[in-house]
């Protein structure tokens, strides 16, 4: 009966660390900080609890120094996680030490993020370690992936799709860029990102007037923006 006891002990804090991790993912991916680091210190997690704990919440804070040392400790143990993988990969670009977050990331498949208990975070994230890197087309097929799972929120799958704009603004696809804006902004009427980029590729197009109408619309909406404001100075000259 002891040994039973024991293993359903075991089993019950297994349970709630499992449980706390996904509340403390939630804070993080939330900006909530504190929120993230109360509820840690509420199980007192020890040994690889603790190191995985404490990357996740350096990460969430910016601290790239600290965190990397967590995170190398956590990867160690847990190399196919992505929720560790990916933030370790994260702070190396931070760093600077795109050859090692390169070869992290790579190894990160969309069936590894899928298995995630909220995969549009981590394929999010993988999907700006791309972008970082600089490999515009990973970047735009792991949003992609993102925006094609039905269990993405509406707003990630608002911001994702901003993204991919960017993307196909910076790969000259123009029509696509400005459909998948056009996308956002029917959604969400105004929406700063997705005017600037529309608007900036109206621009490159050459077409003033509709850049000028796109950035009005705009700050309509958010009439504090400055970079809307500056954009629609620049424009100034146009009738």
């Amino acid at each position: 009966m002891k040994k039973i006891a024991i293993m359903l002990l075991g089993a019950s804090i297994a349970a709630l660390a499992g449980k706390t991790e996904e509340t403390v993912v939630q804070y993080l991916e939330d900006g909530q900080f504190s929120l993230a680091q109360a509820e840690v210190k509420k199980i007192s997690p020890k040994g690889d609890e603790l190191i995985r704990m404490e990357g996740f919440l350096y990460h969430g804070a910016g601290m790239a120094d600290s965190a990397l040392v967590y995170l190398r400790q956590a990867y160690e143990t847990t190399p196919k996680d992505p929720r560790v993988s990916l933030r370790l990969a994260e702070v190396l670009v931070w760093k600077k030490d795109f050859a090692h977050a390169r070869t992290i990331v790579d190894a990160v498949s969309v069936k590894d993020v899928q298995k995630d208990a909220r995969p549009w975070e981590p394929g999010t994230r993988r999907a700006n370690i791309y972008l970082y890197l600089q490999e515009l087309q990973k970047a735009q097929d792991a949003f992609q992936s993102v925006a094609a799972d039905p269990t993405t929120p509406e707003n990630w799958g608002l911001a994702v799709r901003v993204y991919r704009s960017q993307i196909a603004a910076w790969q000259k696809d123009f029509p696509r860029s400005i459909l998948l804006a056009d996308s956002v902004l029917r959604n969400a009427p105004g929406q700063v990102q997705a005017s600037l980029i529309k608007g900036e590729v109206l621009e490159w197009q050459g077409k003033y007037a509709e850049a000028r109408n796109t950035y009005t619309s705009a700050l309509q909406k958010h009439p504090d923006d400055w970079q809307l404001r500056q954009r629609l100075e620049k424009l100034s000259w146009v009738k």
